[in-house]
C-alpha cells in the first residue's frame, strides 16, 4: 500500500514540476493538450530509462568470481 502511495505522489510532483517549468496553464485548452504531451512523453523516458537499468542490473555479474574467493580463503587461513 505505501508503495502505491509514493508511487502516486512521485506522478503528481512530476506533473506540478512539469506545469511550473513550462509556465502553464491548465485552464486553457491549447496549454492542457500541451501538458498531456509533455507528461506523456516524460512518462515514456521513464519507461525506457527505467527498463535500461533493469537490463543493466539483470545483466550483472551478481557472484564472486574464482580469484575472489581465493582472496577470501586466503584471508581466513592467515
Amino acid at each position: 500500500m505505501k508503495i502505491w502511495i509514493i508511487l502516486i505522489k512521485f506522478l503528481f510532483i512530476g506533473g506540478l514540476f512539469i506545469v511550473s517549468n513550462h509556465n502553464l496553464y491548465l485552464n486553457d485548452d491549447a496549454d492542457l493538450n500541451k501538458f498531456f504531451d509533455l507528461y506523456v512523453g516524460w512518462l515514456s523516458q521513464l519507461y525506457s530509462q527505467t527498463g535500461e537499468i533493469v537490463g543493466y542490473v539483470t545483466n550483472s555479474e551478481w557472484l564472486p568470481g574464482h580469484e575472489s574467493i581465493g582472496a577470501v580463503e586466503s584471508i581466513g587461513t592467515g
